[in-house]
């Protein structure tokens, strides 16, 4: 059953073997196994319960609905806008359906440096066979290739990148082009529309409107998650209590570990909310010579990998990635103001933009903020990092030119820099990347829980469990032991897929 609190009203009080913190990516799947398998879950989301039936496809309206502080969480310095989901679903209602799994070199990484040696593809194998069929993961068909993707492969080919048209997990889709303001069609396999009703059919109880602002741990197995009913803004309107000897943390890279360290947890060195990973990216904006209309259709099909050789350095690199906004968010990511942004704007239709999605090696920090849900994220991208962004704004701009535009506009503020064909693409890197002079964003903060073997370089072994507290484990992307180099929604299915089995596997001793 899913309930929503806000509309319910009073207090929650509940006991289950298993309370799963969070909804997304990694805390759908581990409380659709568990609950599958006959057991009793509660599972606690602090955003509301919408459904396609809400996605009314209007920024104003779905911004505040789908994410974390309505899309304006931000690093401490203001230089990093980080987009989060704060729904039933969690960010999966709001991506763009990127399916790979686990590169191999990450993997073979994570084994030799992290004191993980079963995490081979041939261990996580089911895992990820389950998750893709459970999200019905499939090749983007040809024709699906909109005008920005056919534009930015007609680019990449010319020049001789290498590049691919990916897998997803869309059903049925009619192309809109909304996907990022929440599917209207329920096409996208979110985990809204798969693992949440399988864990609702097999009796878990899912609550909307649940923050967690504590775990504490008691006498034996037991612990006590305690936290508040909230409205969208936050507000606290009644008391949340859920009493169960395993407790999965899925809350995502920020709010779990300021979760963990909110509840005073065990934290003897220190690792707990560091070495924080976002895969900053950047973006270069293309004026074509004719309207592409590039927010129509699947947004991000086509992948330059070109600049990116995890064979070759697992560590560092970056990928190239198609996008497309809406007016609002279009129109905040383009520098300038008056006349000149208005004559960006009035070229809405031929604009289509190439992101650079950065493998980084830079690590910041959460640490508690001045409330629940609010925490204090500090991040500085190291010098390496810097250079490799500014080198893809290059190259991006490169790619654009080939595919056909006619002018590329990096948004550096003060003063952006507007490129025609033919002129000298280096004062790009002349220019540099520094935080506070270009729009940076991140969708995908990883790694501040981190897996290994050693407890004093790690929070959670292999299975995702605490190495201080038996029962205890985290099921998202706070497990990456490093940033991951590529689109991260597989990866974090297949290993929450692997910590529920691992926990059914242990079910006697760990729950009683």
């Amino acid at each position: 059953m899913i309930t929503q609190l806000i509309e319910r009203g009073g207090d929650l009080s509940e006991r289950a073997q298993v309370c799963v913190i969070g909804s997304g990516g990694g805390g759908a799947v581990v409380a659709a196994e568990i609950a599958s398998a006959g057991h009793d879950v509660v599972v606690l989301e602090q955003g509301h319960y919408w459904t396609k039936a809400n996605f009314t496809q209007r920024e104003d309206q779905m911004l505040p609905r789908l994410f974390e502080e309505a899309g304006m969480r931000q690093t401490s310095d203001g230089a990093i806008q980080i987009l989060q989901g704060r729904n039933i679903g969690g960010s999966t209602v709001h991506n763009l359906c990127y399916s790979f799994r686990t590169p191999d070199p990450i993997l073979a990484m994570w084994r030799e440096e992290h004191a993980l040696p079963d995490l081979t593809p041939e261990a996580l194998r089911p895992s990820f066979e389950r998750v893709e069929k459970n999200l019905k993961v499939k090749q983007i068909l040809e024709q699906q290739v909109n005008a920005l993707n056919r534009r930015i492969r007609a680019g990449a080919e010319k020049l001789g990148y290498s590049g691919l048209v990916t897998k997803h997990n869309r059903e049925g889709c009619i192309e809109s082009g909304y996907c990022i303001l929440g599917c209207s069609y329920d096409a996208k396999q979110s985990m809204l529309v798969t693992y949440v009703p399988r864990a609702d059919a097999a009796g878990a109880r899912i609550y909307a409107n649940a923050r967690s602002d504590r775990i504490e741990i008691g006498p034996g197995r037991t612990k006590t998650v305690t936290g508040s009913v909230v409205d969208q803004s936050g507000r606290a309107m009644g008391r949340v209590t859920v009493e169960a000897p395993i407790v999965v943390l899925a809350a995502g890279a920020i709010n779990s570990p300021d979760l963990w360290l909110r509840s005073g947890l065990p934290n003897p060195h220190g690792e707990v909310g560091r070495n924080l990973h976002l895969h900053p990216s950047a973006m270069v904006a293309g004026f074509f010579d004719e309207p592409i209309d590039a927010y129509r259709g699947i947004p991000q099909s086509y992948y330059v990998d070109e600049f990116i050789d995890l064979d070759r350095d697992p560590r560092s690199g970056y990928v190239l990635m198609p996008i497309a906004g809406f007016p609002v968010l279009t129109a905040a990511s383009l520098p300038g103001f008056g006349r000149e942004h208005a004559r960006q704007m009035r070229d809405f239709a031929k604009l289509g933009g190439l992101l650079v999605l950065l493998h980084d090696r830079s690590a910041g920090r959460v640490e508690p903020g001045s409330s629940p849900g609010r925490p204090k994220i500090t991040y500085t991208l190291e010098p390496d990092d810097r250079r490799l962004l500014a080198e893809g704004l290059l190259h991006s701009s490169e790619v654009l030119f080939a595919g056909g535009a006619e002018r590329c506009l990096v948004p550096f503020t003060p003063d952006a820099l507007v490129l025609r064909s033919g002129d000298d693409l280096n004062t790009i890197t002349k220019r540099g990347v520094r935080e506070g002079e270009i729009v940076l964003n991140s969708t995908h903060p990883q790694s501040t829980l981190r897996m290994g073997g050693d407890p004093k370089r790690s929070v959670v072994g292999a299975f995702g469990e605490s190495h201080e507290v038996p029962g205890l484990f985290v099921a998202d992307m706070s497990v990456f032991p490093t940033s991951l180099g590529a689109p991260p929604q597989i990866t974090t299915a297949a290993l929450a897929d692997r910590t529920a089995h691992h926990v059914l596997d242990r079910w006697t001793e760990l729950a009683g």
